[in-house]
């Protein structure tokens, strides 16, 4: 069967070739363009090498293939360089394999000129390929770069250095670096760099030529360093000749410095928050020692301020305030000055540094008004209020005060709250205005108050004197002027306008001007019918309002007698009887005589009568006597008697005496005029006036005199009380009193004339309304006696009082109160667990629930924790300064209000860790890996080993030691780890080393210590002089497509002269259309099949494949293969997918398409002809349709029996044999919610311990109900089903299941509770449970010691198992009564 296929291939190849002949004539005929021959290089550019100094004969090397694709297998291809080789020292030649002509270019013999790449080191050739069968062309260009070979030695420029460095550079400082250049290229030009002495506290890097210090300078001991460093090529090693190096000088000059101290940096901008805290950040330079500490030196008086480190270790601070600062008491800002430490001994301190902090959110202090203008009454009585000054932007604390004058000794001012009031009477007459300057915060805010007094009607007109008198003649005209009355008013306008009046209730003769006060008569006067003195009560009476002011003042008018009336005889027509012996001297008669004017002594006399002069008559007292005895003759004597009072004389009163005889006795009978009556009425009209006064004044005093004191209104309460919140200016209460006087007798005013101190409370001057004008503050303040005194406006002026009891109620109005905004503490790191390290203490001045505080840590940590009621912060975990030096705890003290919302503050508490030598040394990393050449020169600085101590002080230092120095081929400097290499290495004798280094620290009490490791790998210097040679520029071979994969097809043979690793030959496959079809053998260079092969796809493969030995820098040669791949028919049918997947939700009826699987087949004698099936083990719920590959169900699926099938579906072909393939159908059930969720029992019955309502919430137990769906199907939540009442008592965590009780429960209570659980599908399903709760009595505590029957409980359980499955049961072997808890868990 082979030969006629091989003979049919035959014949199909040569009509191919004939018709690509007869293409490239037709493509010769119609021109020969560059572009249109089909002769064409792989590349239009090779890049190829070769070493200078090569022998001839010798190839170019070039990775890749070089040469022309035989598309017409007839073509027969020669290449010529035809430019770029002037010297002609290249030649090309052709070699054919496979569908591939190679182009290779050798070195021409018997030519002098020889390569050298230091003269050319790139040669650019052009190659042209010729087919002379078809007459093509084709040209490219070969670049062949000419490599080095090591031909030259390293020259340092400039060959002197001259340095200078300061004593105190600091290690691993490069201090200069000297250069040297190798003319040679690559490996051939590499060198090292090395000092001829190693006397000197320097290294220099074998590499790079950086000098660098490694031990400390001191200018003292050294003052220069003259140093000699060799640059010397790599290559003495390998060529066994010492080349001779060259040299270069390097002078190092060490400059001494002034001891430096620490320095502060530029200080970033302070970091202040919404409450004032400020931060600053401050980073310390070191000086000749790290900074240990940073202070404030000036400018923080009240010490607000406290410094912390900031970070583990190192120089940084941080400057946090911590006590609110009263700006208003520096306004223009602070001036902290700083200065640092560092740890030398004895310390150096840095310069002074200054930062200004202005006065964050302040804004100076000023009054709400620039004036203050206030009227008041003049009747305003002392402590009334005046006006309340008021700041903007009140500050925490402001004081009030009144800047003293004349003006300001009747005011007084409340400190806190600014209330102004009066301190005196005020009067309009003798001041009507006050001005004076009321400061806040000692002149920092400064306002002017005017005061400006209103006139009140509060003054009486007074009289010019305080009494009048006058006299007037009797009978003077009607209309005459008596007197002039006049009276003053000091008051203004009506108030001061003064009329008059007489206000005696009789009549009297007299009248007044009402506007001038002239008093004048009203009638005709008659002293001797009239009163002769007249006493008047004149009123003076001003306008005001609302009452008029009286004043009243006596005038006495007296009249004067005229003398207008005669003498009158009380007895008239006497006739008297006198015996004739009637003595000489004896008394005849006795005549009176009355003048009513009074005004002269009456004169009697006889004016007839008595011519013989009988009788005598006493001129005084009117007194007739015998003057002589009597004549005989003579009976009768009629006598004729006048009064005269010098004006006016009487009539003649008539006297007949008749003589009778001796002996008889004497008689007189005179007859009554009624005179003596009349001048006793005058008598009562001249007293009558008194009586009348009298009544007058009565009468007077009942309007004027003030007799009555104010009274107030009995249902006025001796107690109120007000909440603090009052609003300001309400009234509080209004008061009422009353005084029966009238006018101003009965006006009244209203004044606090004590117990309101801070002046919160002002009443109405005339109202009586007492009104709250400042906030109250129950916590300053928690009652206030108020005396209310009322005054009337009488003269004298009268007052009554009242105590008032005001009580403030307390409302939740104050926050607790931290005494600072942020807290400094410091404690040792190893502070142990449950350690108190700080209480919080906030003060809530309020009342009740409302002062009460409860305290939380806001900030979340596992390290602190806080007792909600003591404040106590306690340390919950074990602390690690190195860890985290600082924690910033924010804790919120809150109270317990319960009408009103709770309030609440909260305080910073930083807590910072003090060191204690708790950590060794830490190396990072713990172990260095190093590689280093084994021709390295000895003094090489390797490796710095570093390790971080982050202790403090003497626990922070350290220093190295190494365990093993390998004979004296390593040594670590103690102080500052640096590795150095003693002596030579050699990669041959020890390729690597293990050493140990530890590093111990100086602490106290104590030192600690830990280790590292350092890996040295020696590397091998390149030895390599050969690079391997394959045997064959090319291979050929054939392989069968049925050829099992790992089937050998040719084995490639390269060698190499080198010894050891240089000489060990690897093979490794470069690319290729081959590339991942073959592997090759690294070790043995046999090619195998890494896969099958397949003919219809690939009919032949190429690969390059390049072999290297492993030298420290491996040499490489390449060669290429074609391999050919043999026919052989092996199609098998082909699934689109390897792996389908699919879904179907459960419970679906049967007969439901799920998929389609399709396939194909690369033989065409399989086209359409492919079938379906599945394995009868799986056509339990699915089946396939043989022809169309669409797969359905046989039954409806359950998820909870099984969630996921996975099909073999198989297709097959009709060949002979038959070939087929299969895919996998991964079929995933939907879930359904066709589960309710269950509990393990319908009921449980739980006994607990009686329970306080005090202990809070307890757990009960918890409820766990299972479902065997997934998703929301299976999400379950819990919730109690009905029992209203049970469940104000009773709570459950909906997604947990666990039941808690919170209330009282005594024993014998027995509490019943159903349980629901429902899951989340659509629709819901669930189920319920019922859990009985007995309470029963807290058993009497025992000395029986409750222990398990094993000290460790081993379970076991499947992560399959459902939830409620039961993992164990504990027993104890005390078998009273008892309860379980799981009190912590650990995962393994």
């Amino acid at each position: 069967m082979e030969v006629p296929k091989m003979a049919a291939s035959g014949i199909t190849l040569l009509m191919l070739a004939a018709l690509l002949v007869n293409l490239a004539r037709c493509q010769g005929s119609v021109g020969k363009g560059k572009d249109s021959s089909p002769l064409r290089f792989t590349h239009h550019l090779y890049n190829a090498t070769i070493n200078e100094n090569t022998a001839p004969w010798t190839y170019i090397e070039i990775p890749v293939k070089m040469g022309i694709e035989l598309t017409v297998p007839f073509w027969e291809i020669k290449y010529n360089v035809v430019s770029g080789d002037e010297d002609g020292l290249f030649q090309a030649e052709e070699v054919t394999v496979g569908d591939f002509c190679f182009l290779r270019i050798k070195t021409r013999t018997g030519n002098s000129t020889v390569l050298n790449r230091e003269v050319r080191d790139t040669y650019t050739l052009t190659v042209e390929a010729t087919e002379n069968t078809f007459d093509l062309k084709a040209k490219t260009k070969v670049s062949v770069q000419v490599l080095d070979t090591n031909d030259l030695k390293p020259l340092f420029y400039p060959a002197s250095y001259n340095v200078d460095i300061m004593e105190d550079t600091t290690l691993k400082t490069s201090v200069v670096r000297v250069s040297a250049t190798d003319a040679d290229f690559g490996s051939n030009a590499e060198f090292y760099y090395s000092f001829t002495s190693r006397a000197h506290p320097f290294v220099v890097d074998p590499f790079t030529g950086t000098v660098s210090l490694v031990k400390k300078l001191n200018h003292t001991r050294m003052e220069r360093y003259d140093l000699t460093v060799l640059a010397e090529d790599r290559t003495k090693k390998i060529s066994g000749v010492q080349k001779f190096g060259n040299v270069a000088r390097v002078t190092v000059n060490v400059l001494k410095m002034s001891t430096p101290t620490p320095v502060i940096m530029p200080l970033p901008k302070p970091t202040v928050s919404t409450n004032g805290k400020i931060t600053i950040n401050v980073h310390v330079e070191s000086g000749v020692k790290p900074a240990e500490s940073l202070n404030i030196v000036g400018g923080d008086p009240h010490k607000c301020f406290e410094i912390i480190p900031l970070g583990v270790k190192g120089s940084d601070f941080q400057v946090m305030s911590t006590k609110k600062i009263i700006w208003p008491q520096t306004p223009f800002g602070l001036n902290l000055s700083l200065q640092a430490k560092d740890r030398s001994f004895p310390s150096l301190l840095s310069p002074v540094v200054l930062i200004h902090l202005p006065a964050y959110h302040y804004s100076p202090l000023a009054f709400l008004e620039d004036t203050y203008i206030v009227t008041l009454s003049e009747f305003s009585p002392p402590k009334t209020h005046v006006v309340k000054v008021s700041v903007t932007s009140a500050p925490f604390n402001v004081t009030f005060s009144i800047k003293n004058n004349p003006d300001s000794t009747n005011f007084k001012i409340n400190p806190k709250t600014g209330i102004i009031i009066t301190t005196e009477k005020f009067d309009y007459e003798t001041k009507d205005r006050y001005e004076f300057d009321v400061i806040a915060n000692q002149g920092e805010a400064e306002t002017h108050l005017v005061v400006e007094i209103k006139d009140e009607n509060d003054n009486s007109p007074q009289f010019t004197q305080s009494s009048y008198q006058a006299t007037l003649d009797e009978n003077a005209p009607v209309g005459s002027s008596v007197l002039k009355v006049a009276a003053t008013d000091q008051d203004k306008g009506k108030n001061g306008f003064v009329t008059y009046a007489i206000t005696n209730s009789g009549l009297l003769p007299f009248t007044i001007d009402a506007f001038t006060g002239v008093i004048s008569t009203s009638e005709p006067l008659d002293y001797e019918l009239m009163r002769r003195r007249y006493h008047l009560r004149v009123w003076a009476s001003d306008s005001g309002s609302p009452f008029s002011h009286v004043s009243e003042c006596p005038v006495t008018i007296t009249m004067n007698n005229v003398n207008d009336n005669i003498p009158l005889f009380e007895k008239v027509g006497c006739n008297a009887t006198i015996p004739r012996d009637l003595p000489v001297g004896h008394t005849v008669v006795e005549l009176s005589a009355i003048d009513l004017d009074e005004l002269q002594q009456l004169k009697y006399v006889i004016e007839s009568g008595n011519e013989l002069q009988v009788f005598a008559i006493n001129s005084v007292s009117g007194v007739i006597t015998l003057n002589q005895p009597i004549p005989v003759r003579a009976d009768l004597f009629t006598l004729k008697i006048i009064a005269t009072d010098g004006k006016h004389r009487s009539d003649p009163s008539v006297v007949a005496i008749n003589i009778a005889k001796q002996g008889e006795d004497a008689t007189i009978q005179c007859q009554e005029t009624g005179i003596f009556k009349q001048l006793t009425d005058k008598l009562i009209e001249s007293i009558k006036p008194i009586l009348t006064n009298q009544e007058d004044e009565s009468f007077s005093d009942f309007h004027i005199t003030n007799r009555h004191s104010p009274k107030f209104n009995l249902i006025i309460p001796s107690s109120i009380d007000i909440a603090e919140d009052y609003p300001l200016n309400s009234t509080v209460i209004q008061f009422k009193a009353t005084d029966n006087d009238s006018g101003f007798n009965s006006k009244l005013v209203y004044a606090i004339s004590s117990g309101n101190e801070d002046g919160c409370f002002s009443i109405g001057t005339f109202s009586g309304e007492l009104r709250l004008v400042c906030p109250l503050d129950r916590e300053i303040k928690e009652f206030y006696i108020l005396n209310i005194t009322v005054y009337d406006l009488g003269t004298p002026q009268t007052s009554a009082w009242k105590f008032i009891a005001v009580n403030v109620m307390d409302v939740n109005d104050n926050p607790p109160v931290f005494d600072q905004p942020r807290y400094i503490i410091r404690i040792p790191e190893n502070t142990e667990v449950d350690s108190t390290i700080f209480k919080a203490r906030a003060v809530d001045l309020d009342a009740d629930d409302s002062g009460n505080v409860q305290y939380s840590l806001l900030t979340s940590t596992d390290m602190f924790r806080i007792d909600e009621l003591t404040g106590e912060v306690r340390v919950t975990d074990r602390l690690d300064r190195e860890m985290t030096p600082r924690y910033d705890l924010l804790i919120e003290a809150r109270d317990q209000a319960k009408l009103s919302p709770q309030l609440f503050s909260t305080t910073e508490l930083v807590v910072v860790l003090q060191d204690i030598n708790d950590n060794p040394p830490k190396f990072v990393p713990k172990v260095y890996k190093i590689k280093v050449p084994e021709d390295v020169p000895v003094g090489t600085l390797l490796l710095w080993v570093e390790s971080v101590d982050l202790d403090l002080g003497s626990g922070g230092l350290i220093t190295y030691n190494l365990k093993n120095t390998e004979n004296g081929i390593f040594h670590l400097d103690s102080s500052t780890g640096a590795l150095m290499l003693e002596r030579e290495l050699d990669f041959e004798r020890r390729p690597s080393y293990n050493l140990t280094v530890r590093a111990v620290d100086h602490g106290l009490p104590r030192s600690l210590s830990s280790s590292c490791f350092v890996e040295v790998e020696v590397l091998d210097f390149n030895e390599n002089l050969h690079r391997p040679v394959f045997l064959e520029f090319v291979y050929e071979a054939g392989v069968m497509e049925s050829a099992a994969v790992g089937m050998s097809v040719v084995t490639l043979t390269a060698s190499d002269k080198d010894l050891g690793r240089d000489g060990v030959v690897r093979y490794h496959i470069h690319e290729g259309t081959g590339l991942g079809v073959f592997t090759i053998d690294e070790e043995t260079g046999v090619i195998r099949t890494s896969e099958t092969l397949d003919r219809e796809t690939t009919s032949h493969y190429w690969l390059s494949v390049y072999a290297t030995d492993l030298g420290t820098e491996p040499l490489i040669s390449w060669t290429h293969v074609f391999l050919e791949v043999l026919d052989i028919n092996d199609n098998a049918p082909e699934l689109s997918q390897p792996v389908y997947f699919a879904s179907i939700q459960e419970n679906m009826a049967k007969g439901k398409s799920v998929l389609q699987v399709l396939a194909t087949d690369m033989d065409t004698s399989s086209h359409g002809k492919l079938s379906f099936q599945m394995l009868d083990s799986q056509r339990t719920y699915f089946d396939v349709d043989p022809k169309t590959g669409v797969i359905s169900t046989l039954s409806a699926l359950d998820r909870e029996n099984k969630a996921e099938h996975s099909l073999e579906v198989i297709v097959s072909d009709n060949g002979s044999p038959s070939l087929h393939s299969t895919a996998t159908v991964v079929i995933r059930v939907l879930d359904s919610n066709d589960n309710r969720p269950k509990f393990t029992d319908k009921l449980f019955h739980v006994k607990l311990p009686e329970q306080r309502h005090h202990v809070g919430k307890q757990e009960v137990c918890r409820m766990v109900a299972g479902d065997d769906d997934e998703g929301p199907n299976a999400a379950v939540t819990y919730s109690f089903q009905d029992n209203r009442e049970l469940a104000e008592r009773f709570e459950i965590d909906p997604v947990t299941g666990v039941v808690k009780a919170h209330g009282d429960f005594w024993p014998g209570n027995y509490s019943i509770l159903m349980i629901k659980a429902a899951d989340q599908g659509s629709p819901s399903r669930s189920s319920t449970a019922r859990l009985d709760v007995e309470w029963i009595a807290r058993p009497l505590p025992s000395t029986e010691q409750i222990t398990f029957d094993e000290p460790h409980f081993t379970f076991a359980v499947m992560e399959t198992e459902p939830v409620t499955h039961m993992v164990g049961i504990i027993m104890t072997e005390t078998h009273r009564l008892r309860w379980f808890d799981i009190v912590g868990e650990e995962e393994k």
